[in-house]
Protein backbone atom coordinates (compact mmCIF):
# COMPACT_ATOMS: atom_id res chain seq x y z
CA UNK A 1 0.00 0.00 0.00
CA UNK A 2 1.33 3.39 -0.87
CA UNK A 3 2.27 5.56 2.08
CA UNK A 4 -0.10 8.32 0.95
CA UNK A 5 -3.05 5.91 0.85
CA UNK A 6 -2.15 4.61 4.30
CA UNK A 7 -2.25 8.19 5.60
CA UNK A 8 -5.72 8.71 4.08
CA UNK A 9 -6.97 5.56 5.79
CA UNK A 10 -5.46 6.72 9.08
CA UNK A 11 -7.13 10.14 8.76
CA UNK A 12 -10.49 8.42 8.21
CA UNK A 13 -9.98 6.32 11.33
CA UNK A 14 -9.53 3.06 9.42
CA UNK A 15 -7.06 0.70 11.08
CA UNK A 16 -4.05 -0.17 8.95
CA UNK A 17 -2.88 -3.76 9.26
CA UNK A 18 0.71 -4.81 8.73
CA UNK A 19 2.02 -8.36 8.55
CA UNK A 20 4.25 -9.07 11.55
CA UNK A 21 6.21 -11.90 9.96
CA UNK A 22 6.37 -11.35 6.19
CA UNK A 23 9.01 -14.10 5.92
CA UNK A 24 6.22 -16.62 6.44
CA UNK A 25 4.79 -15.67 3.05
CA UNK A 26 6.66 -17.02 0.06
CA UNK A 27 6.70 -13.91 -2.11
CA UNK A 28 6.41 -10.98 0.31
CA UNK A 29 6.11 -7.47 -1.06
CA UNK A 30 9.61 -7.35 -2.58
CA UNK A 31 10.51 -4.14 -0.75
CA UNK A 32 11.89 -4.42 2.77
CA UNK A 33 10.53 -1.75 5.08
CA UNK A 34 13.10 0.84 6.10
CA UNK A 35 14.02 1.38 9.72
CA UNK A 36 13.44 5.12 10.03
CA UNK A 37 13.49 5.29 13.84
CA UNK A 38 16.64 7.47 14.13
CA UNK A 39 16.23 9.16 10.77
CA UNK A 40 15.91 12.96 10.54
CA UNK A 41 15.95 13.11 6.72
CA UNK A 42 14.75 10.59 4.16
CA UNK A 43 16.50 11.01 0.82
CA UNK A 44 14.72 9.57 -2.21
CA UNK A 45 17.61 8.99 -4.61
CA UNK A 46 19.80 6.47 -6.36
CA UNK A 47 22.38 4.63 -4.21
CA UNK A 48 25.36 6.22 -5.97
CA UNK A 49 23.92 9.68 -5.27
CA UNK A 50 23.87 9.01 -1.54
CA UNK A 51 27.56 8.01 -1.69
CA UNK A 52 28.56 11.12 -3.69
CA UNK A 53 30.87 13.63 -1.92
CA UNK A 54 28.50 16.52 -2.73
CA UNK A 55 25.74 14.74 -0.78
CA UNK A 56 28.00 14.71 2.29
CA UNK A 57 28.72 18.41 1.83
CA UNK A 58 25.01 19.26 1.51
CA UNK A 59 24.12 17.19 4.56
CA UNK A 60 26.87 18.96 6.50
CA UNK A 61 25.38 22.32 5.44
CA UNK A 62 21.99 21.06 6.67
CA UNK A 63 23.78 20.20 9.96
CA UNK A 64 22.96 16.50 9.58
CA UNK A 65 25.24 13.51 9.96
CA UNK A 66 25.01 10.69 7.44
CA UNK A 67 23.93 8.40 10.29
CA UNK A 68 20.81 10.58 10.70
CA UNK A 69 19.88 10.20 7.03
CA UNK A 70 18.25 7.25 5.28
CA UNK A 71 17.89 6.84 1.55
CA UNK A 72 15.58 4.83 -0.65
CA UNK A 73 14.43 4.49 -4.24
CA UNK A 74 11.15 5.98 -5.45
CA UNK A 75 9.52 2.52 -5.39
CA UNK A 76 10.65 1.91 -1.82
CA UNK A 77 9.30 5.32 -0.80
CA UNK A 78 5.93 4.67 -2.40
CA UNK A 79 5.65 1.29 -0.69
CA UNK A 80 6.94 2.44 2.70
CA UNK A 81 4.53 1.94 5.55
CA UNK A 82 4.71 3.56 8.93
CA UNK A 83 6.00 6.92 10.05
CA UNK A 84 8.30 9.00 7.89
CA UNK A 85 10.77 11.61 9.15
CA UNK A 86 9.64 15.25 9.04
CA UNK A 87 12.09 16.12 6.24
CA UNK A 88 12.12 14.37 2.85
CA UNK A 89 14.51 15.24 -0.01
CA UNK A 90 13.96 13.85 -3.50
CA UNK A 91 16.46 13.98 -6.35
CA UNK A 92 14.21 11.73 -8.45
CA UNK A 93 11.45 14.25 -9.10
CA UNK A 94 8.12 14.96 -7.44
CA UNK A 95 6.84 12.63 -4.75
CA UNK A 96 3.44 12.57 -3.11
CA UNK A 97 4.01 14.90 -0.20
CA UNK A 98 2.70 13.28 2.94
CA UNK A 99 0.84 15.78 5.10
CA UNK A 100 2.88 17.16 7.96
CA UNK A 101 6.20 16.55 6.22
CA UNK A 102 8.58 19.06 4.66
CA UNK A 103 9.63 18.22 1.11
CA UNK A 104 12.78 19.30 -0.72
CA UNK A 105 12.97 18.70 -4.49
CA UNK A 106 16.20 19.04 -6.44
CA UNK A 107 17.84 17.78 -9.62
CA UNK A 108 20.10 14.75 -9.36
CA UNK A 109 23.40 15.13 -7.52
CA UNK A 110 25.29 14.95 -10.83
CA UNK A 111 23.28 17.94 -12.07
CA UNK A 112 23.79 19.82 -8.80
CA UNK A 113 27.56 19.50 -9.28
CA UNK A 114 27.38 21.49 -12.51
CA UNK A 115 24.50 23.85 -11.68
CA UNK A 116 25.27 26.37 -8.92
CA UNK A 117 21.80 27.90 -9.32
CA UNK A 118 20.17 24.52 -8.55
CA UNK A 119 22.28 24.23 -5.37
CA UNK A 120 21.17 27.72 -4.38
CA UNK A 121 17.50 26.78 -4.93
CA UNK A 122 17.91 23.66 -2.78
CA UNK A 123 19.45 25.76 -0.01
CA UNK A 124 16.61 28.30 -0.26
CA UNK A 125 14.03 25.50 0.01
CA UNK A 126 15.80 24.21 3.13
CA UNK A 127 15.98 27.69 4.71
CA UNK A 128 12.25 28.23 4.12
CA UNK A 129 11.54 25.10 6.17
CA UNK A 130 13.78 26.09 9.08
Amino acid sequence: MLHQKALYLQEMGITHWQVRKPALFSKGCGFPMLDLSGCKLLMVCAEEEFAHPLTSAILSAFELKKAEVCYCTMEQFENQQGDLPKLIWSTLGEVNQPSGHALLISPTIAELVTQPQAKKQLWEQFCELH
